[in-house]
């Protein structure tokens, strides 16, 4: 195989599109998502309708085709999900396991179920880091119309070993995302009222089955060498959504939401967590806790103007 054929990291051209995936999502795989974090609404906005086919979806439920079919029970014939696409084409540049280290969401408007949504996926970025390679990819997706829905950010640790490595280039960095651990604090702050969830693994294996790994597994978490079962990095992005959702307006987040998480430590299953935050001008800093009080996830959430 040639340089061309299987390009080094280095070598690999960013922006990079990746092409596009069409998913057409059914309620049972929305509610499945939705109840394993604790989201009574079943990720359906205005409650559940008459018809089924006129439900309407929170853009949340849009964030579990990163890393399709990672617990998706239906799975239609030639959907892909974002880090696939990447996979497909680059597999040779990924070292087991990848690490998923930050999410960020633009919402836009729900969609309705039974008709087709497309997501144009592209790596955005590239950078090295304390020895790993990173990438950032982007999803946007289309209502079956052409109609904006959400926009997501997905940075992720590739690789971890030596690789393929050439020496970093001078100035490289991660991500633009906002780093919610850097951010001085110049304004009086509004402490917010912290949420109680009990992370169980019952939870983790709804969200993340049928697919057994170290999200619903012990020994094959063991194998990675972690204690326990690791819930997925996502239902620390879906509770963080919900808590910003619950403070800013149900309207108003799933239309012009805007939220920045990085994932600071991996969850354990059968851990209690704490969703707690300050607000500052409209601006949301949030963190998860778990039961040792160290963050699992910091966030920073606001309304687009």
């Amino acid at each position: 195989m040639t340089t061309t054929d299987a390009p080094t990291f280095d070598e690999l051209p960013v922006p990079l599109a990746l092409g596009s995936s069409f998913f057409q999502p059914v309620i049972e795989q929305v509610r499945k998502f939705a109840y394993a974090v604790e989201d009574d609404s079943g990720w359906l906005v205005g409650g559940a309708p008459a018809v089924e086919a006129e439900a309407l979806v929170h853009p949340q439920f849009l964030s579990t085709y990163m890393w399709w079919p990672s617990g998706f029970y239906l799975r239609a014939p030639g959907e892909i999900g974002h880090f696939g696409l990447f996979r497909r084409r680059y597999d040779h540049l990924i070292g087991r396991p990848y690490l998923h280290g930050k999410s960020s969401a633009r919402f836009l408007r729900p969609f309705r179920l039974g008709r087709p949504i497309r997501a144009d996926v592209a790596v955005i970025e590239k950078s090295r880091k304390r020895g790993r390679d990173f990438i950032v990819m982007r999803a946007s997706f289309f209502d079956a119309d052409g109609a904006a829905l959400a926009v997501f950010d997905h940075g992720c640790a590739i690789r971890n070993d030596s690789v393929q490595r050439a020496a970093p280039a001078s100035g490289a960095q991660y991500s633009t995302l906002p780093d919610p651990c850097a951010k001085a604090v110049v304004e009086p702050a509004t402490a917010l009222p912290a949420r109680r969830i009990e992370l169980s693994l019952e939870k983790s294996r709804l969200f993340s089955l049928p697919a057994e790994n170290y999200h619903t597994h012990d020994h094959l978490a063991q194998a990675i060498g972690a204690r326990v079962a690791i819930p997925a990095a996502m239902m620390s992005f879906a509770y963080l959504s919900r808590y910003a959702q619950d403070i800013l307006g149900s309207d108003d987040w799933i239309s012009r939401g805007e939220l920045h998480a990085t994932f600071t430590r991996m969850l354990q299953r059968d851990d209690v967590l704490s969703v707690e935050g300050f607000e500052r001008a409209g601006v949301l800093d949030l963190a998860i806790y778990n039961a040792r009080r160290e963050p699992v996830a910091v966030a920073t959430a606001a309304l687009a103007i």
